[in-house]
């Protein structure tokens, strides 16, 4: 498991970005990833996040490809 340290300003949503690339479909899913990890739990109740807190970033197998959505995620 790799880690992210954050800037100032930063959300789990930009996290799950750098962390794991720009895929407008899975952002969703690696954004929930990051806020699942048993590591992150104590830092669910930030929403923007000051500088210098060190985050999780749990590694993601090939999980979902287009293929694999369901239809109405497409």
């Amino acid at each position: 498991m790799n880690t992210i340290t954050t800037i100032m300003g930063d959300t789990w949503d930009t996290i799950a970005l750098r962390a794991y690339g720009g895929e407008p479909r899975a952002l969703p899913r690696h954004t929930q990833l990051l806020m699942e990890a048993r590591e992150n739990i104590r830092l669910l109740d930030y929403q923007v996040f000051p500088t210098g807190i060190v985050v999780a970033v749990p590694d993601v197998d090939d999980y979902e490809t287009a293929d694999s959505l369901p239809e109405w995620r497409k």
